[in-house]
């Protein structure tokens, strides 16, 4: 009994994940065509999100949340996806 409802924990966490991706793909995707910028969809703090590329290169700049060396460029190879 315990086991079956640690799996269904693992499958519902999972699900959530997948849901808030497409959230942020979709966002991304349109706020790309709205304002004509680069975003990339990045986990941050467990959960994915779309970000401006130009507002990650600000947070950078100030190391608000990125070690020392970090580039944004690492940022688009870690990304879940990236729009053109």
């Amino acid at each position: 009994m315990i086991l079956q409802i640690v799996r269904w924990n693992i499958n519902l966490s999972n699900w959530l994940f997948k849901i808030r991706l497409r959230r942020a793909i979709r966002k991304a995707n349109r706020e790309s065509k709205e304002f004509n910028k680069k975003y990339l969809v990045i986990s941050f703090q467990g959960r994915p999100r779309a970000y401006q590329k130009s507002s990650l290169k600000d947070l950078i700049y100030r190391r608000k949340y990125f070690k020392k060396g970090t580039t944004v460029e690492q940022l688009e190879k870690m990304a879940y996806y990236v729009t053109q």
